[in-house]
């Protein structure tokens, strides 16, 4: 996982040369917990978008914050769950591990 390493000034995404954008999505919210201690840059309900690519999802906040993106590499996502509530937006609820040493 890397913090504010993929994002544009303009609001966009920067991937590598050997990878592609398959799917793009707007105003999507991301919140981390089960953190200790909690990072300032974690803290709250972060509104953006998310681009997926063969090999990770990668979260570009709006606006002016702490994060401004937010990448995982599908190798270090575990324990993923789909969620389709009757009386809410359906989400996705997993666990990002952190790369060794990083």
């Amino acid at each position: 996982m890397a913090l504010n390493k993929n994002h544009s000034e303009g609001g966009g995404v920067i991937v590598n040369n050997s990878e592609n954008v398959l799917m793009t999505y707007d105003h999507v919210e991301i919140t981390f917990s089960d953190m200790e201690p909690m990072p300032e840059a974690f803290k709250g309900t972060k509104k953006g978008s998310v681009f997926l690519t063969p090999y990770r999802v990668i979260f570009v906040s709006k606006g002016k914050d702490a994060m401004q993106s937010f990448v995982m590499p599908f190798y270090l996502l575990k324990d993923c769950e789909i969620k389709q509530p009757v009386f809410g937006a359906n989400y996705i609820k997993g666990t990002v591990k952190a790369e060794a040493g990083g």
